[in-house]
């Protein structure tokens, strides 16, 4: 069976929930202030609801959408204690066309019943994209969140992406990488630089997106940083023996460092209004 790369979080569902880094305050502030009190939003490709739960927190309402079942059934745990939320299973290019993606359950069914119906109005506030945007089909996905967005409305994209970082660590994590695997993201994450979120089209309806960075620190221990780095896609891909390589140089790393990687990250946050 052929695994597509897009879909291997789900393999270690549980994994990636525990150990993948959260998003800093500031930033779901400004999406709140988006979407207004109340505010309704779709967050697509939300894996276990690492960012959908912040957004609930805030007192919006709205649909997880994530094409993973194993990474769905996380989210939808994580998002029991919000009712006005519910998850949707599909791809987000055929979101809100037919039938609704399955959710699991009478209930949660007529929930994505709800949602679909809204998501053919265009009735949502806020539509967000935390890490997955660049998983979408660069054809469709401007257009889809268009059709998705009221008048007014905002498209949110963010993704935790690598500071620059000088530290003694730091150099040595590269080094193993560069001694491993060149072609791998270095340091269990997303690389350094602004992402690319690509430029929606003339006919989209959006007004000039604005490019927003939001820095924070996370600290991680040895253990810590080696399960962050089981959950990223490249990594999932590589043979289970090279990977158990690979994870043991980088504990000896964080070990031969006291036990700690204080990981400087950018959050970047773009955004453009649906005219």
């Amino acid at each position: 069976m052929v695994r597509e790369q897009r879909l291997v979080f789900g393999e270690v569902a549980e994994l990636y929930d525990k150990a993948r880094p959260t998003y800093p305050p500031p930033l779901i502030d400004h999406l709140g202030a988006l979407a207004g009190p109340g505010g309704r939003a779709l967050d697509v490709g939300c894996g276990t609801g690492k960012a959908t739960v912040l957004l609930a927190e805030r007192g919006l309402r709205g649909v997880g959408l994530e094409p993973d079942p194993e990474m769905a059934a996380v989210a939808r745990r994580n998002l029991a204690p919000f009712p006005a939320w519910s998850v949707a299973t599909g791809d987000f290019e055929e979101y809100g066309a037919g039938r609704p993606a399955g959710t699991g359950g009478a209930a949660a069914a007529a929930a994505a019943a709800g949602a679909a119906a809204a998501a053919a109005a265009g009735d949502f506030d806020l539509l967000t994209s935390a890490q997955a945007w660049h998983w979408l089909d660069p054809e469709r996905r401007f257009q889809q969140a268009a059709q998705l967005l009221r008048s007014g409305g905002w498209l949110a994209l963010f993704w935790n992406r690598t500071a620059d970082d000088s530290s003694a660590v730091r150099r040595d994590v590269d080094a193993v990488y560069a001694e491993l695997f060149p072609g791998l993201s270095h340091h269990g994450t997303l690389t350094a630089g602004r992402p690319p979120a690509g430029s929606p089209p003339a006919d989209a309806g959006f007004d000039d997106p604005v490019w927003r960075v939001f820095p924070w620190v996370r600290r991680y221990t040895t253990s810590e940083w080696t399960d962050l780095a089981q959950t990223h896609s490249d990594h999932r891909m590589l043979a289970a023996d090279q990977r158990r390589i690979l994870l043991d140089r980088l504990s000896a790393v964080i070990d031969g460092h006291g036990g700690i990687y204080d990981h400087p990250y950018n959050c970047w946050l773009w955004t453009a209004r649906r005219r």
